[in-house]
């Protein structure tokens, strides 16, 4: 058996992985999962339709770092282009915008 790369504790089980970018579900592969840790490994083969997939669907390269800035007393930061496009916001367009934790935010287009 392998030795799971990860935690280095678990062994690497023959399962089916269910692949997701930002909650859209992207197919079932075949792959790997560690006992312990539960991470997944997919083969070179599957990684690629799962690109292709995202791609189809149009959120492959929505994730993007960006900066925040400082304007009056408030903090603020920009939404590339890209995701607003996807998201369909238009200025004007409200959102809703929430704590998931302590370091996670979600915004919803209302």
């Amino acid at each position: 058996m392998k030795k799971c790369p990860v935690c280095g504790k678990g062994n690497l089980k023959s399962a089916m992985v269910e692949e997701k970018m930002f909650g859209f579900p992207l197919g079932a592969y075949k792959g790997e999962v560690c006992d312990k840790c539960g991470e997944s490994f997919l083969p070179q083969g599957a990684m690629g339709e799962i690109e292709k997939k995202a791609k189809e669907i149009g959120i492959w390269g929505l994730a993007e770092k960006i900066k925040v800035v400082k304007s009056g007393n408030s903090l603020c930061i920009r939404i590339p282009a890209k995701l607003a496009r996807f998201l369909g916001l238009k200025e004007g367009r409200e959102i809703l915008v929430y704590p998931e934790g302590a370091k996670k935010a979600a915004f919803e287009v209302t």
